[in-house]
């Protein structure tokens, strides 16, 4: 007989969920945030007790009410799921209540204001997407963008995050509150900064005075944050049953790894993550570098050939010997360009392949290919200005972006399998008419364009001869 989260939350608790008090209010509580973060602070809570009751988080929702809808009646309690493949780990399920509440930012306006507000929330934390930054393309805040324009004319009653924290750190600076640290969560070269630089532009429109007081006094941690939470599917609810004998409307599935890197940037009171296992540095570029190249572009080559090959899942990919073999060396061709010690790129690919390679948790090529264009520009090009300028080939750092392009292009995978390039309309339309690589990617007048586009040009006539895995063949065999 199945029973409730709830019931089991109160047979089996690690702390007193209704002691804690909100130290933390995270905006944007999706899957991500509910596989990475916030079991960080349930383990910290677990570890502490009724020594640290003041690490409570409030989610707090901006585009949607489906955390809401789904977590309230259970008391914002779920189950997370840690699968993998490998012999040494089995299925393995616990119960996650370092959320206390999550809360619609749009209609709760005046009660998220004064969570903001109050002096026992030091830190405010994010996972909003790229999008949720409203940054241009040089990651500059986007002003002509309605919603902030929208803000900016209405300061007051804030609908964006960007709107939240400027309005919230005025409000503690007129009160005499300290400001509250604001660590960003989300996928962006040096998330820190962009967001600091966002808020900035923004104060500086709207109250020059508000802007200085800002860039004075409050802090903008840099993080790296790294686990694999796939799409939701409907075979993770049965989890819970087979693991917990409960029932469960929004399990997590995820890998049994996780990283967390911050940078040690704190104008308040944190919670000591260190005991948990959370690596605090004041030196965050070598982490980066690690995981947005050997990770998060790998992820992205795979997909771009994926699509190609009209292939439905990462570890599938990573199963056929072409596939394999090419990553590799194309992951040792990123190692020549990256100024990270050799032997610290060789430890943390062969950690990823492995992750990659985990078929318990299937990570569908369609989610990773999604906007494409952007992890281009943010883990990509880093890697082909270094490689230009280490003089390592580029040969096979290109194929795969050729291999997406025909995609593309052509509306369907070599083999026929229609493929809808989920990305901006403006790249789409770029690539289905012809546009060579600098121009869609904007690297006119860059040194780097002439070498580029002769790579395109020649991966491409390759492509289309000789197909993708002969070309995968090819290129591992002779690239240099």
């Amino acid at each position: 007989m199945l029973t409730s989260l709830t019931d089991l939350w109160r047979q089996q608790s690690l702390y007193n969920r209704r002691a804690l008090s909100i130290g933390i209010v995270h905006f944007g509580p999706g899957r991500f945030f509910r596989g990475h973060l916030a079991p960080i602070i349930h383990k910290y809570l677990a570890q502490r007790g009724s020594q640290e009751q003041r690490w409570g988080i409030c989610g707090v929702s901006l585009k949607s009410r489906r955390a809401i809808n789904t977590l309230e009646p259970q008391g914002f309690l779920y189950t997370l799921i840690k699968c993998s493949s490998c012999a040494l780990n089995r299925d393995s399920a616990e119960v996650i209540g370092s959320i206390s509440q999550i809360v619609d930012g749009r209609e709760d306006r005046d009660y998220v204001l004064d969570l903001l507000t109050s002096p026992s929330v030091h830190l405010v934390t994010l996972t909003v997407t790229q999008e949720g930054y409203y940054l241009d393309k040089s990651f500059n805040l986007d002003t002509a963008n309605e919603e902030i324009a929208h803000d900016m004319c209405n300061p007051s009653t804030p609908t964006t995050v960007v709107g939240f924290i400027v309005e919230a750190l005025r409000l503690r600076r007129d009160r005499g509150v300290v400001p509250f640290t604001t660590v960003s969560c989300d996928n962006l070269p040096r998330n820190g900064e962009t967001l600091r630089r966002a808020v900035l532009t923004y104060a500086e429109l709207i109250n020059p005075e508000l802007a200085a007081y800002i860039s004075h006094n409050a802090t903008f941690s840099n993080t790296v944050v790294d686990r694999i939470v796939p799409q939701e599917h409907e075979s993770h609810h049965n989890y819970p049953c087979r693991l917990l004998q409960v029932r469960d409307r929004a399990p997590i599935v995820t890998e049994p790894f996780w990283q967390f890197v911050v940078e040690d940037n704190f104008r308040g009171d944190r919670p000591q993550w260190e005991d948990t296992g959370v690596i605090m540095t004041k030196d965050i570029t070598p982490f980066m570098c690690l995981k947005y190249r050997f990770l998060n572009a790998v992820h992205c080559f795979i997909a771009c050939l994926a699509v190609r090959a009209g292939i439905e899942y990462v570890h599938e990919a990573l199963n056929l010997p072409e596939f394999q073999l090419f990553i590799r060396l194309m992951m040792s061709d990123i190692a020549a360009a990256t100024p990270v010690p050799r032997q610290t790129c060789e430890q943390y690919m062969a950690a990823v392949l492995l992750r990659l390679s985990n078929s318990a948790l299937p990570d569908s090529i369609e989610r990773i290919s999604s906007q494409t264009s952007k992890k281009v520009r943010n883990h990509i090009l880093p890697i082909l200005h270094d490689a230009y300028s280490r003089k390592v080939s580029m040969k096979r750092l290109i194929l795969p972006i050729v291999a997406w392009l025909l995609a593309v292009r052509e509306g369907v995978s070599e083999g026929g399998k229609p493929y809808d390039a989920k990305d901006t309309l403006s790249v789409v339309t770029a690539i289905r008419e012809g546009a060579v690589f600098s121009r869609i990617m904007g690297l006119e007048n860059c040194e780097l364009q002439e070498v580029v586009d002769d790579e395109c040009h020649q991966a491409m006539l390759v492509l289309q001869t000789h197909g993708i895995l002969t070309t995968l063949k090819n290129y591992s065999e002779g690239a240099n």
